[in-house]
């Protein structure tokens, strides 16, 4: 598994960082349900964060603004 900072440079130089998480979850052996447009919560789990939102995008900004803050290195030591 890549390591958070590693998927958070991948992310941000994505033209699509949704599609790259995607990928991501999938290369990990992840699931990945595509929402069918009713309302509820996306939760995306990736190199030992989560990121929640009710749509895949506020989701993935979840994860990526989890993804810079200090408070993460400490959560990678347990992951």
């Amino acid at each position: 598994m890549k390591n958070i900072e590693q998927v958070l440079a991948q992310l941000e130089q994505a033209a699509d960082p949704e599609q790259a998480v995607k990928a991501l979850v999938l290369a990990e052996g992840g699931t990945w349900v595509d929402p069918d447009g009713t309302p509820g919560i996306v939760e995306i789990q990736l190199a030992g964060l989560r990121g929640i939102g009710p749509s895949v995008a506020a989701a993935v900004d979840d994860w990526m603004q989890q993804a810079r803050t200090p408070h993460h290195a400490e959560h990678e030591r347990f992951a």
